[in-house]
């Protein structure tokens, strides 16, 4: 396994996608906040740092899987044989954000009927 921090990992603009090519491989430090890590294209290895207690996990993750990833954790992304992931906030890690900038919009409904 080949570990590399830049070389030919890029990140994507226009899907904000990880771009990892064959046997690259990449540390992931995840927080704060929950995440899903998302296969867009190939497959990848990726293994979650344990801990003396907890052993460390590894998970294959195809094109179309999607993995919940913890708070604070540490992932390493290697691409089999290459691959391109998102790592996402789902909505969920942003519900009371959400929920107060909602709460604080005038309605658009109410202005057009007094228009």
């Amino acid at each position: 396994m080949s570990f590399t921090q830049k070389s030919s990992i890029q990140v994507t603009h226009g899907d904000a996608a990880w771009t990892l090519s064959h046997g690259e491989a990449m540390s992931l430090p995840i927080g704060p906040g929950r995440r899903e890590l998302r296969v867009l294209e190939g497959r990848v290895w990726l293994t979650q740092r344990g801990a003396l207690s907890l052993p460390a996990e590894d998970v294959w993750l195809s094109a179309g899987d999607t993995l919940e990833v913890d708070d604070g954790a540490q992932l390493v992304v290697e691409a089999w044989p290459a691959a391109r992931f998102q790592l996402l906030v789902p909505p969920s890690a942003c519900a009371a954000r959400t929920e107060r900038r909602v709460s604080r919009l005038p309605s658009f409904g109410l202005r057009l009927a007094g228009a």
